[in-house]
């Protein structure tokens, strides 16, 4: 039954949609009438849809980009801190004093390699040949300190060698940038390693800093990357292969300076194996005054 209503009225409507057009083709009055009507009823809804002030939607469209742009503040801000998390928690910063900080700057050496320029500096504790890492790895070295701010040889930069061991039997290695004679054969960004010792790389061995006195320039164990490809050998007394660092420079922003710390004390010594250990050393003893000329013995 309710079908039926249905179709009555849509075929009521129909004709008279018909009817209104016909009349409209044919110069009657009819429409012109209900066009008023409608006119009279529906303006005042258009009037109020579309007549805002100019200002006001001026007004509107400001706060929606004022809106937008403190939502991508809040993004970038989250991703930031989630970066640094992950750099507190991360494990090159492990067992280290250190400053986090932020790329300002990045620049393009001329002669090859990449510059950075952090947001910190000796009044943060910054000194040169302070190591910089990433909750990766390695990324860099101090170079130049100011005040608020300090400039960072990124690693790979031309003319920088830094000592490293290679895989589980950490062979003692060097890692720098790609010579001209074989910088066509390896990717971009990538390091070239040699071999001090005799030995054999192996894909996929990790590649870590060998360590500085005092932890300067670079900490020991940080990682620096992993062996991608071997080079032939050619008769050299070492191997040579190709190191992917494990950070990307082009997105590098959050970092974190280790500050270095010099050792006050010695280390104390191991006996060797099947040695007892030396007996604990007894305070001395300012020995007793002796007795004057002419006392009684």
């Amino acid at each position: 039954m309710e079908q039926t209503h249905q179709r009555r009225l849509l075929a009521a409507l129909v004709i008279a949609t018909l009817a209104l057009l016909g009349a409209d083709l044919a110069g009657s009055g009819v429409a012109g009438a209900v066009r008023d009507a409608g006119g009279a009823v529906l303006g005042p809804v258009q009037r109020a849809l579309s007549g805002a002030p100019r200002d006001e939607i001026a007004a509107l469209e400001a706060q929606n980009v004022l809106l937008r742009a403190t939502v991508a503040d809040q993004q970038r801000r989250l991703a930031e801190q989630g970066r640094l998390a992950e750099l507190v928690g991360g494990e090159p910063a492990a067992g280290h004093r250190f400053v986090a900080a932020r790329v300002v700057a990045s620049d393009l050496s001329p002669i090859g390699g990449r510059s950075l320029t952090l947001d910190v500096g000796t009044r943060d504790g910054v000194t040169t040949d302070s190591t910089v890492v990433t909750a990766e790895g390695l990324a860099g070295r101090v170079v130049a300190v100011s005040p608020w701010t300090c400039d960072v040889q990124v690693l790979g930069s031309t003319g920088s060698v830094i000592g490293v061991r290679v895989g589980p039997a950490g062979t003692l290695a060097t890692v720098s940038s790609p010579s001209s004679t074989d910088r066509e054969s390896r990717p971009r960004g990538s390091l070239t390693l040699s071999f001090v010792q005799p030995g054999t790389p192996v894909v996929g061995d990790t590649v870590t800093t060998l360590g500085s006195i005092d932890d300067r320039p670079y900490a020991a164990g940080i990682v620096v990357g992993t062996v991608t490809a071997v080079d032939p050998d050619r008769g050299q007394l070492t191997r040579t292969a190709t190191v992917r660092p494990v950070f990307d420079p082009d997105a590098i922003d959050v970092v974190a300076v280790l500050v270095p710390q010099a050792r006050r004390a010695a280390r104390p010594e191991v006996p060797a194996a099947g040695t007892p250990s030396a007996p604990a050393v007894a305070p001395a003893v300012a020995p007793a005054a002796a007795p004057a000329k002419g006392a009684a013995s």
